[in-house]
């Protein structure tokens, strides 16, 4: 993984060329946490294209397939969570008509509920995409809908109504919905998660001068290769924020020189 003290010293050094000022440890946690999501955006942009070179018969296939190499590198996110939509045995959470989670009178203890109640479950709170949806029991795969409008079409449908066969899951805000409510099973979730944020912690030791503080630290969660990218993604926006053309072009020619 990219080490976060590697690139806060790369960014320091351009900045503090030709006298362009200091970049704060606080500055820079927030643009490196801003940068490395527009990298891992960027990735999901690459397999994307990536897929579409395979079906075209495109791709280089093998060890220099973009295919298989975005992938891999997108594999380290994958997570599998296991959804309770069982109903009160195993503690699923009721909501109130807006959605909010409810609580017994000491504000502390989750309110269950049977399952024909259970109108929502709180989806992972580090989910970023979801993969894939299916019934655990069944291994029955559910069709992921984002759109309530279309959601409540489907529902009202009697054509196309979810079914235990045919389940689907809306999707809105932090909440999942599934239909069937009659589903007793637990519901297995694959996504991508969002990557920790990472921080450049630091030990003053006199008069102002810090030095990095590794027991503090956190590094980025990028493969190392995704180091020039950090860096002109950190540089071009700091440009940006500074308005100093020459940071933001050497950021720009990081990104595009991959």
């Amino acid at each position: 993984m990219v080490k976060v003290g590697v690139v806060y010293s790369i960014v320091r050094d351009l900045c503090n060329k030709d006298q362009k000022g200091f970049v704060t440890p606080a500055v820079f946690n927030t643009l490196a946490e801003a940068a490395q999501m527009n990298v891992y955006n960027e990735m999901f942009n690459e397999l994307k294209l990536a897929t579409r070179l395979r079906k075209s018969g495109s791709d280089a296939g093998r060890d220099k397939s973009a295919y298989k190499m975005v992938e891999e590198d997108l594999a380290f996110f994958i997570e599998n969570y296991k959804l309770n939509v069982a109903g009160e045995e195993q503690g699923v959470q009721a909501v109130d008509e807006n959605g909010d989670p409810l609580f017994e009178n000491d504000g502390t203890t989750p309110v269950t509920v049977e399952v024909e109640e259970v109108a929502k479950v709180i989806k992972p709170s580090d989910l970023h995409r979801i993969i894939s949806m299916n019934v655990f029991e069944t291994n029955t795969s559910v069709e992921i809908i984002y759109d309530a409008e279309k959601a409540k079409r489907v529902l009202n449908s009697n054509l196309s109504a979810p079914t235990e066969e045919f389940p689907i899951a809306l999707i809105e805000g932090k909440y999942i919905e599934i239909f069937p409510q009659t589903i007793s099973s637990d519901i297995n979730i694959k996504y991508y998660r969002q990557p920790v944020k990472p921080i450049y912690a630091v030990l003053e030791i006199s008069d102002g001068f810090t030095i990095e503080n590794p027991a503090g630290s956190i590094d980025f969660e990028m493969p190392d290769h995704y180091l020039t990218e950090l860096v002109g993604e950190i540089a071009r926006m700091i440009g940006v924020r500074l308005r100093d053309d020459v940071l933001t072009q050497y950021g720009t020619a990081e990104i595009t020189s991959k």
